[in-house]
């Protein structure tokens, strides 16, 4: 898995650190992240039983509501709910005094009417009574699913990654116009081992209304709510890990990064800069420079070896002593025959060092080991 980056001091102590960062997807570049519209399923009704008799509404406990709904109660346990519960069965918000006491009156001689009549009517009014609850509870959760969505989510931290480390746009986009890198994470360790693919679709995911009052949500909610975006997306081919605190970052282990890729544009002190921070706590990570193709619109990965300064020097005065022991040579001599990846410039900053240092003679535009 990867992750594209521009380089900048963040970057570089992340690295230095062997830490990602978990940021808050209020902060993404896409505005219906996390909090696009969604449809929810009605309640489960051993959630609307919890949530009813937490509310505190009335003195009746689970076991009673449960009666209610699974249809067992006698009539007069029935009509003692509802003489109870009228506040939430009635329309009686905005009534005056007189006009809710009227209301409940008839309503309970009704009621005690119907029951007395007939075991149908009995049935009936039950249904219509649960019925009713169970609409009042649906209503209620999606006129609050924002704010229920905010305090779910307030602290959430995101990881982005992605799956292929070659998309021109993501370089484009998320490593600096190809100037910056993009890490590859061993997907078998943590945290990258626990990963979710991100779906991609225009229809509005469904959710799970249970979810939305868990304690502690489970990832069915997390996917629903944080791993569905729009097909407008679907390039990035995106996965992503999470933390329960956002603004917070994660260490990992040293050998967690496999490999480093620079893009086409990264300078070559930046270069030299991460090499030199990730070799010295992993020899096995991979260094790779990307490439535009000759034969069609895209960019290609070719390895290199670094070498630190000081394996460097040691490569340059081997070199030397296997091919000019005895003689003067050129930078342009010495260039061509060196097995190293480094840039001419650079190979003439460490000759200038070495002589400086006493270990080479240079004449005019000539170098020569000394060896006195």
């Amino acid at each position: 898995m990867f992750k594209y980056t521009s380089i900048n001091t963040y970057t570089l102590r992340n690295l230095h650190r062997n830490q990602i960062y978990f940021n808050h997807p209020q902060n993404f570049n896409d505005p219906f992240d996390t909090f696009h519209p969604i449809e929810i399923d009605d309640l489960s009704e051993p959630k609307l039983i919890e949530l009813y008799c937490k509310s505190g509404i009335y003195q009746f406990d689970e076991k009673t509501l449960k009666k209610l709904f699974d249809k067992k109660v006698n009539k007069e346990e029935f009509f003692s709910f509802c003489k109870n519960s009228i506040e939430d069965l009635l329309p009686l918000r905005d009534k005056s005094e007189y006009e809710v006491q009227k209301i409940r009156n008839e309503f309970l001689q009704n009621l005690k009417s119907d029951l007395s009549e007939s075991e149908e009517l009995f049935n009936e009014n039950l249904i219509n009574i649960v019925k009713i609850l169970k609409t009042k509870f649906q209503l209620s959760i999606k006129k609050n699913i924002g704010q229920i969505r905010q305090e779910i989510f307030s602290k959430i931290g995101v990881c982005c990654f992605t799956k292929n480390n070659d998309n021109l746009l993501m370089w484009s986009y998320y490593a600096d116009s190809h100037k910056g890198i993009c890490i590859e994470f061993d997907s078998k360790k943590e945290p990258f081992s626990k990963a979710f693919k991100v779906n991609y679709q225009d229809e509005i995911p469904k959710i799970n209304s249970d979810l939305l009052f868990s304690e502690t949500y489970n990832m069915e909610s997390v996917n629903k709510f944080l791993c569905f975006k729009s097909e407008n997306w679907e390039h990035e081919d995106e996965l992503r890990i999470f933390h329960n605190e956002s603004n917070k970052s994660y260490n990992y282990s040293v050998d967690s990064i496999k490999s480093i890729y620079f893009g086409l544009k990264t300078n070559s002190s930046d270069i030299e800069i991460i090499c030199s921070i990730l070799k010295s706590q992993n020899q096995k990570v991979k260094f790779f420079k990307m490439y535009k193709q000759d034969n069609k619109f895209g960019i290609e990965p070719k390895e290199f070896t670094y070498h630190t300064p000081k394996e460097i020097k040691s490569v340059i005065l081997l070199n030397i002593f296997t091919n000019f022991e005895n003689t003067f040579f050129s930078i342009e001599e010495l260039f061509n025959v060196i097995k190293l990846n480094i840039e001419e410039n650079n190979l003439k900053n460490y000759l200038e060092s070495m002589t400086t240092k006493e270990l080479l003679i240079k004449t005019e535009k000539k170098y020569k080991l000394n060896k006195y």
